[in-house]
């Protein structure tokens, strides 16, 4: 008979036990995800559906009144209202157009903001992967080198500073992109 497999998860789980150098390892970043929290609630198509009806008619159509004496009726009675209230709909319909241009305006306006908090989730992961690894990096200088040497401090102090030196100098570059 064979000897039963090893689970490799188990396996590197126990070795690190084993061999652990650092007793403290700093917490690992928040993983990234550009789709949770970030995705438009909306759709496009209520913004369709107002750009094709927003406009009221401003005259009377003779077609609705029909034929015989009660299409005659009915036409004349479309007639006046139209004239009566056409100063009151062509107001409105100028109202509605801009409500219109406004809901656009609002869904560029949520377009740009969505985009840009996805950036800043995304700075504020790449800000924590860089501190993490700063943290490691002064745990390991911690642990490896007692007060009294200063040989290796002195090789892990400028690692650290040419770390945070270019850390610094790519924070800049974003900055001005």
């Amino acid at each position: 008979m064979g000897q039963p497999g090893l689970d490799p998860k188990e396996f590197l789980k126990r070795l690190k036990e084993e061999h652990q150098v650092l007793r403290w390892e700093p917490l690992p970043p928040n993983q990234f995800n550009p789709s949770s929290g970030g995705e438009q609630s909306r759709s496009g198509s209520s913004l369709d559906y107002l750009h094709k009806h927003w406009a009221l008619p401003d005259s009377f159509n003779p077609e609705d009144a029909g034929g015989g004496p009660k299409g005659r009726l009915v036409g004349l009675f479309g007639r006046l209202t139209y004239r009566v209230l056409g100063r009151y709909l062509h107001e409105e319909r100028d109202l509605l157009s801009h409500v219109v241009r406004i809901s656009e305006a609002l869904e560029r306006r949520c377009d740009a903001l969505t985009l840009r908090v996805q950036e800043m989730n995304l700075d504020i992961v790449k800000r924590q992967v860089a501190e993490a690894e700063n943290q490691a990096l002064l745990a390991a200088w911690l642990h490896a080198e007692s007060p009294r040497t200063t040989s290796g401090v002195a090789s892990i102090s400028s690692t650290i500073a040419q770390r945070n030196k270019a850390a610094a100098a790519k924070e800049d570059s974003d900055r001005s992109r």
